[in-house]
């Protein structure tokens, strides 16, 4: 048995309250050094695909993207400690359905537009935790991550908007009379220190204006006891979508419901390209 008790109370009434959470909690700094080789990497092999979302980087077949991915992303998704952190808020058992690595240039990268995460996932019942790792310096400057604090409590996707627009990442920008930008936090990060987020919280950061790259690692877990239902995932051809063919990992307990399907989505590299 895992020790959740790495959050402690505070922590869990906070993110209760808030839908967000920054914990007492550090990658150390040979972790953060192999996370961030992994993503100069990355980005060096696939620079069309930064300002974007990078979809499924800790798959070793390469997901809808067909990486050549580092073991680190894989690592770091299912590194013991930051399970604790996840099995304190959702409990024992866990399926890690996605990654995404969030890259932002400096002086270009977009906005990343206000929305709850809910809008686009295929999961009943609808439930996800997501961490976002800080990989180098996320400031003010270069865009660090933005949440509306209580927006969780609602428990609704709200409306989205799904036009493209210029200068941000993905579409799919939440009604903007659906909650008060005023009341925003910002949360800037340092390497290594991760933000915990609920699937309905609202969220979102600035352009990169700064003179650094920012990059962040989100991981996404839903609990066992509910199922994603590839089949139900609305189609895109837009950045950020393919929901269709997430590929479903089970890093700790086990699958309640016995419905989901761990082998759709794991396409090898070599069927890929």
């Amino acid at each position: 048995m895992s020790n959740a008790m790495i959050l402690s109370n505070h922590d869990l009434s906070t993110f209760n309250e808030n839908g967000f959470v920054v914990p007492d909690f550090r990658f150390d700094e040979a972790v953060i050094e192999r996370l961030a080789a992994a993503t100069a990497k990355l980005i060096a092999e696939y620079p069309h695909l930064a300002d974007q979302p990078i979809i499924g980087p800790h798959l070793p077949g390469g997901g809808i993207h067909g990486l050549r991915s580092d073991p680190a992303f894989l690592d770091v998704a299912t590194d013991p400690r930051l399970l604790d952190l996840i099995e304190a808020i959702a409990g024992p058992d866990l399926i890690l359905w996605n990654s995404v690595m969030f890259y932002k240039r400096a002086h270009e990268g977009p906005v990343t537009p206000w929305h709850r995460d809910a809008f686009a996932y295929p999961i009943q019942p609808l439930a996800t935790t997501s961490v976002w790792i800080a990989v180098n310096h996320s400031t003010l400057e270069n865009g660090c991550m933005r949440f509306i604090p209580g927006s969780h409590a609602a428990r609704q996707a709200g409306a989205h908007d799904h036009t493209p627009k210029p200068g941000e990442m993905f579409s799919g920008s939440l009604d903007p009379t659906d909650f008060d930008a005023s009341t925003a936090v910002d949360v800037p990060l340092e390497p290594g220190q991760v933000v915990l987020f609920d699937v309905f919280t609202i969220h979102g950061s600035r352009a990169n204006l700064g003179t650094a790259s920012r990059a962040g690692f989100a991981c996404r877990y839903l609990p066992g006891t509910s199922v994603y239902l590839h089949d139900q995932a609305e189609v895109r051809d837009q950045p950020g979508y393919g929901h269709e063919s997430r590929a479903l990992m089970l890093v700790r307990g086990q699958d309640r419901t016995g419905r989901n399907d761990f082998e759709r989505g794991h396409t090898r590299v070599a069927d890929a390209t």
